[in-house]
């Protein structure tokens, strides 16, 4: 795909996007109720839906990493660290690993898209493993499917389908998320409802009711309160001519003091066709992405040449995990750890994957 097609940040930098409601987690580690917890939760797993709202978000997708390729976000303001390194390319699979105080979240993420005629569905497999130190629970979620409307002609965006079912795997109290499908002539929907139910499936008096691009209420016995769990960020001036950014999607390729001296050679803000293209050179952003695409291959051609496969210097693959068939990885720790390196300054066994 030509690179104007494309935003400029990486699949890595998308899926910090995720983090941007984090205060919904430290709110869920702090509440005392069960139930208010999985609330506070869910309305987290809805919120990343938000940052593509916009038709100009919706039309553009993230650049694909290079095997190896990093993105790191330290976000001392909001008290999270959030690593993620792309750890295969085919099939395309990333691993990521964000901590607060209070919780961590973890996913290995494998984007796929199946299309059909004027439309495509994009599909997340790989669950958000959430786990709150607070209380010693473990919640798990699939992301929602969502369908890309409108790919050959018109104005392309967005729509979550189907349901999206949030577990507490310690109590085995769970959500359902519904999102109601747009018609066929009535363009997109962004209506949501959520309902509660216990371990034994007996539906609980809380849930949820609103939309994935404003805001979500709390429900009662089915009916809205005036309590606002949840509602959306702002985006940056002008979106329209800014690739339809929030402010926290605008902040990552920012080096700013907390990396500067201290980021990998393979973080995405160092890609050199993803800066061109935000500095609006998109011949030099297309040669750029070529340079780096030829080297991957060639580094590919090299191992096979000698039996070798790649292996991601900062995730290690769980083998007989409880996920099943889900491909899962974990952040490595001590002396071979990505924030133990940073600590020391050091970058051993590192791949200059993004130089050309």
């Amino acid at each position: 795909m030509p690179v104007s097609a494309n935003e400029p940040i990486s699949l890595l930098q998308r899926a910090s996007e995720q983090l941007e409601y984090c205060s919904l987690l430290d709110k869920a580690a702090t509440a005392t109720d069960g139930v208010e917890r999985l609330i506070y939760i869910t309305a987290f797993a809805i919120s990343p839906l938000s940052g593509v709202r916009l038709k100009e978000r919706a039309a553009r997708k993230p650049f694909n990493p290079m095997l190896g390729e990093t993105f790191e976000l330290v976000r001392e303001d909001l008290g999270f660290r959030f690593i993620a390194e792309k750890v295969s390319h085919r099939p395309v699979q990333l691993s990521f690993q964000a901590d607060a105080r209070d919780w961590s979240l973890t996913q290995s993420p494998k984007p796929t898209q199946q299309f059909w005629g004027k439309s495509a569905e994009i599909i997340t497999e790989g669950k958000l493993r959430l786990s709150l130190h607070t209380h010693g629970e473990r919640y798990s979620w699939a992301p929602a499917n969502c369908s890309l409307k409108n790919i050959i002609a018109g104005e392309k965006y967005v729509e979550p389908t189907g349901e999206m079912v949030v577990m507490n795997e310690t109590t085995g109290e769970k959500t359902v998320t519904t999102f109601k499908a747009g018609g066929m002539f009535s363009g997109r929907s962004e209506e949501l409802s959520t309902k509660t139910f216990d371990s034994h499936g007996k539906a609980l008096p809380l849930g949820l009711q609103g939309t994935w691009a404003d805001s979500i209420k709390l429900t009662e016995n089915g009916l809205p309160t005036n309590t606002t769990i949840w509602s959306v960020g702002p985006l940056v001036k002008q979106p329209q001519k800014h690739w339809g950014y929030t402010q926290f999607a605008a902040t990552l390729n920012e080096v700013t003091s907390t990396e500067k001296g201290h980021l990998p050679p393979t973080d995405s803000r160092y890609r050199p066709d993803q800066r061109a293209l935000e500095e609006g050179h998109v011949d030099r952003a297309e040669e750029m992405k070529e340079k780096l695409e030829v080297a991957q291959r060639v580094r590919r051609r090299e191992m096979e040449s000698k039996g070798e496969s790649w292996t991601p210097r900062w995730f290690t693959k769980l083998e007989g995990n409880p996920a099943g068939t889900e491909d899962v990885w974990k952040l490595k720790t001590g002396k071979d750890g990505y924030w133990e390196e940073r600590a020391s300054g050091k970058w051993t066994g590192v791949v200059p994957v993004l130089s050309v």
